[in-house]
């Protein structure tokens, strides 16, 4: 079979949802290095225990292009992305070609499997998103709690943050936060303010630390963000809270994976007026009740 270095790139999220592509190459008997330049510097650590993997890389394009040997090389890169390696690429004869970049805004893990397609392996029965981490049952964290991922991105990106977070976690007696100290912002700059009894991680631990505590859960919730993608692809049952971003053209969510919404008729409004219907107040999170998130969390801690 070929060697291969595939290439991801973007955001946590985005680096998870291409998971199931590494999945399919190895299951094809290629042989893999992975590229991984992420907006978070301990992006690649998530998938140090990866056995199918060759080599994990972390930046050094150029480099791996000109002496690494391989027979086709994978830009698994998001559209939004892609022009800052474009360049690099240009008179790359070994590309394998990128899909149509409306293919990503319509299922984002079939565009990353379009690549496999393109070597011809089988992806009818496409696995579901996975990262290698084992659980860190060090700190306390186990079956009975409910593991709390705050925030998202930055900027504009911020409109995803569920603001009712200290309100659910008053509601459950083991109860643990994590991400970075931005997380603790709602969009509208205010700051959440968490109960007592609950254990903050925050700003205390690496992402893929991050990730073994996520694993080790009863149960997370988070918001559309990479905390929670890396939830779900470590397997423990993960509550997602969406508002104005759509989670279908996401691909297909594993059985682990709970999807929550309130239902709106404006939402998901990302990628046409966005937050234009609720003069950006994000209604859509603002009418999910706590209410309704601690039902699906009961339901999932029950469920385990």
């Amino acid at each position: 079979m070929s060697r291969l270095l595939v290439h991801l790139a973007s955001g946590v999220g985005n680096i998870v949802l291409a998971t199931p592509l590494l999945q399919v190459l190895a299951r094809a008997g290629h042989e893999v290095d992975l590229l991984v330049d992420g907006d978070y510097g301990d992006t690649a650590g998530l998938f140090a225990a990866w056995g199918s993997l060759r080599a994990v890389h972390t930046g050094g394009l150029s480099a791996l292009l000109r002496g690494g040997g391989y027979d086709r090389v994978i830009p698994a890169i998001p559209p939004f992305y892609w022009p800052r390696y474009a360049r690099l690429y240009a008179h790359q004869r070994n590309l394998v070609p990128r899909p149509p970049n409306t293919a990503f805004y319509a299922d984002e893990q079939a565009y990353y499997l379009s690549f496999a397609r393109s070597l011809n392996c089988a992806v009818q029965a496409a696995p579901s998103c996975f990262l290698p981490v084992a659980p860190d049952t060090r700190q306390g964290i186990g079956p009975h709690t409910v593991v709390l991922a705050p925030g998202c991105k930055t900027g504009e990106m911020a409109a995803k943050r569920w603001p009712y977070f200290p309100e659910l976690a008053q509601r459950f007696a083991h109860v643990a936060v994590v991400g970075t100290p931005d997380d603790l912002f709602r969009h509208d700059g205010s700051a959440m303010h968490f109960p007592d009894h609950a254990r903050t991680f925050i700003g205390q631990r690496s992402l893929t630390e991050t990730a073994a505590l996520l694993a080790a859960a009863g149960t997370v919730v988070a918001n559309d963000s990479g905390l929670g993608h890396i939830a779900a692809a470590v397997g423990v049952p993960t509550l997602l809270l969406f508002g104005p971003t759509p989670h279908v053209t996401l691909g297909a969510m594993a059985d682990n994976v709970t999807v929550l919404r309130a239902g709106l008729s404006c939402e998901p409004c990302w990628f046409r007026s966005r937050l234009a219907a609720c003069r950006q107040r994000v209604d859509c999170l603002h009418h999910l009740s706590v209410d309704t998130v601690a039902a699906a969390v009961t339901a999932l801690l029950e469920g385990a």
